[in-house]
């Protein structure tokens, strides 16, 4: 590892490690912070914990979890291996956990050093009965207690306690990730989302030991402020974990290691934050929103700032070799910081290793986020870098409908039956099989108002995200047979696969296409809300909400749009060859838009290409932008930059009912996602071509296009 990795590695530290300072106190502490972490004698220490086996709760991805936190740490923020302690299931009891804080980190971090404390699992409340009735959140370890009414203390760990261990710590770079929540819904799934809390009431309080082993941190001297903890949701909120293809992991946990694993100098971890709880709401639109929680000895301008920016000097990256095999034929790769669509579909795609110029590696197969790949070019060494250069991408993908677990057994065959004669839309039995959407019954709502009539609401069913969310507009009349709403329901499905296959197309962390993107409002108020670009692009533009107050939250959010404002999109080619562009937008109700540079023409393609260093307005400049309106929810732009012409895309869009406002809602936009993917693979055929490779699927090069995208949430 050379000289230059490895002071990247050090100063990655910085991004889990400055919590809790104003502003005012990061300037003022930033050059100390680099000093420490280029300095031979900083040290970065981990303590990950995970449980998954619960006496009477059980979860699936918290170890996986503890491997996504220890992998992003080895192989982007250059933690030594033996400098991190993992315990996960039987291992992660009360005593254990609060032994291992102290010995493998309190006794060892020196001033200066980085410390990372992770804990994935249930959460709880706790207080005694006798008290004033005041509760506490808590963690759940592996030896879960349940309360007697002879004994009624629990095993947890106390928040306040963890926070005592944090202010105990010798360093201030510290920061402490909670993924779990506390308060219990009353049942331990939400659609196909497990809940990690306990499922239960608590009625216990902490028990002694618990309590004697916090007074003796609470009393020791010179405990340092702040300390503060990063929650993966607010207390009111779920945070919850799903199953994907091959693995399961906290939704949290999942999206925040895949931004730190893309992220770049110009990224703010706040941002980082921000965009890590967008992905969660897009992923299953479960709204859960990170905090900062701090104790009663920081106040709340220390506790609310993080640091301005990621200390890296290394290019994003997807992964890492994990070990090389068959004398260097073949190596094992680690995958985290791919997208989920596009890990499942990864085999057959190629790599680059970033520090090899030349060295490529042919994806042969994967088990969750582990891989294996054969070495077509070059030599390699364990703990490289690797990003994506080819993207192989089936032409069959299809859209999974979960069928709500409440359905009826008639139901639920009779659902399976009318899914089965659409295509490419297939049912899934269950909660714990990968899905995009839910099928089910709209839930009887009684209003004091009106009578509730049972014939109304008999047979009344719809579309649900992943977290049980009403898709608008996808509702039906009461009476309706399951197979006449399924045949209903296909204009929408089909929409919904469309926006799934232009989201496999997102690449902003691995095009290196110069181009870029911003979001501006009109009205009500003119201001620039959000700029994106390619994260290799070279450029050195900030890469954030431009609003000032992402920063000095206590909660990040993802972007909010007023319903009703008007929006426009500037587009920048930095390039020096001219290039093309798409402009798509799904709404909260999965309708596909596509919108044009030309007011009365919103056929992408017709407005020709942006010259190099040039750019345009989507409305064109002058006008009035496009209103943003219909159902509040999450609003997907996706903004398409390629080297060649859209010409299928121009085709299957010139073949839909046209109309002069803005924007054009497709009638068909399952055509022209495709015709948008067999456009892509046109233009990726020379760099296909070069790698020597040969495939009937999709083969998208990276480096000739560019997918951007802005989701924000319309209020």
């Amino acid at each position: 590892m050379g000289l230059k990795r490895r002071e990247f590695l050090q100063q990655a530290g910085l991004v889990l490690a400055t919590l809790g300072m104003s502003e005012a106190g990061w300037r003022q502490l930033g050059s100390r912070y680099l000093q420490a972490l280029a300095g031979p004698g900083t040290r970065k220490l981990a303590l990950l914990v995970g449980v998954d086996k619960y006496p009477d709760s059980p979860l699936h991805g918290c170890v996986t979890d503890v491997e996504l936190q220890r992998e992003l740490l080895i192989y982007r923020f250059g933690f030594v291996p033996s400098d991190i302690l993992t315990l996960t299931d039987a291992q992660a009891t009360r005593e254990n956990i609060e032994t291992a804080f102290v010995t493998h980190l309190s006794e060892q971090a020196k001033p200066g050093d980085v410390v990372v404390f992770h804990f994935s699992g249930c959460g709880s409340r706790v207080g005694s009965i006798d008290s004033d009735g005041k509760m506490q959140n808590s963690l759940v370890p592996a030896d879960d207690v349940l309360p007697l009414l002879e004994n009624r203390s629990v095993n947890d760990i106390l928040e306040e306690t963890l926070l005592l261990l944090v202010r105990s710590l010798a360093t201030e770079n510290a920061i402490a990730i909670l993924d779990t929540s506390y308060s219990y819904p009353g049942f331990p799934k939400n659609g196909n989302f497990r809940i990690r809390s306990r499922p239960r009431p608590t009625i216990g309080q902490p028990a002694l030991a618990e309590l004697t082993f916090a007074a003796g941190i609470k009393s020791r001297p010179n405990l340092r402020s702040p300390a503060t903890l990063l929650a993966a949701a607010a207390p009111s909120q779920l945070a919850a974990e799903q199953e994907w293809n091959g693995f399961s992991a906290g939704l949290f946990t999942y999206a925040l290691t895949q931004t730190l694993w893309r992220a770049t100098p110009a990224s703010s971890f706040s941002i980082c934050v921000s965009r890590a709880a967008g992905q969660v709401e897009q992923m299953g639109g479960l709204p859960q929103q990170p905090q900062i929680r701090h104790d009663d000895f920081t106040t709340a301008g220390e506790a609310v700032n993080f640091a301005r920016s990621l200390m890296l000097n290394s290019p994003a990256a997807d992964g890492a070799v994990t070990a090389v095999e068959d004398g260097g034929k073949t190596v094992q790769l680690w995958l985290g910081g791919l997208s989920p669509g596009v890990l499942e579909s990864a085999a057959g795609s190629v790599f680059a290793v970033e520090s090899s110029e030349g060295a490529k590696l042919l994806l042969r197969g994967r088990t969750g986020l582990s891989a294996k790949a054969q070495v077509l070019d070059g030599e390699l060494t364990a703990g490289e870098l690797v990003r994506e250069e080819i993207r192989v991408l089936p032409r069959n993908i299809g859209l999974t409908v979960a069928l709500d677990s409440g359905l009826e057994r008639i139901e639920r065959v009779d659902a399976t039956s009318a899914f089965a004669t659409l295509s490419q839309v297939s049912a899934a039995v269950g909660s714990e099989q990968p899905a995009d959407c839910r099928f089910g019954r709209i839930p009887e709502t009684i209003t004091a108002s009106a009578a509730y009539d049972p014939a109304l609401y008999q047979g009344r069913y719809g579309l649900f995200s992943l977290g049980q969310i009403l898709i608008p507009d996808t509702q039906g009349d009461g009476g309706e047979a399951v197979k006449v709403a399924v045949q209903r329901l296909t204009p929408q499905l089909k929409a919904l696969l469309a926006a799934k296959l232009l989201g496999l197309t997102a690449n902003e962390a691995s095009s290196r296409l110069k181009v870029r993107a911003v979001l501006a409002t009109l009205a009500p108020q003119a201001r620039v809300v959000a700029q994106r670009e390619p994260v290799r692009a070279g450029g050195d533009y900030r890469l954030e909400p431009l609003n000032g107050e992402s920063d000095k939250s206590t909660q990040f959010d993802i972007l909010s749009v007023k319903n009703g404002s008007r929006v426009q999109y500037r587009l920048y080619n930095d390039s020096d060859r001219p290039v093309y562009f798409a402009v798509f937008c799904c709404d909260s109700a999965g309708r596909l838009s596509v919108l044009g540079a030309e007011g009365k023409d919103p056929v992408p393609g017709k407005s020709g290409a942006i010259a190099p260093g040039e750019n345009l307005s989507v409305p064109t400049a002058g006008a009035l932008g496009w209103q943003v309106f219909g159902a509040n929810g999450l609003m997907t732009t996706r903004i398409i930059f390629s080297e060649t012409q859209f010409d299928r895309t121009l085709a299957a869009v010139e073949l839909q009912q046209t109309r002069e406002a803005l924007p054009l809602v497709l009638l068909n936009p399952l055509n022209v996602a495709r015709a948008v993917l067999e456009d892509l693979h046109a233009a990726s055929i020379p760099g296909v071509q070069k790698v020597g490779i040969s495939t009937d699927d999709l083969a998208l090069d990276v480096r000739v296009w560019a997918t951007l995208s802005f989701v924000y949430r319309v209020v």
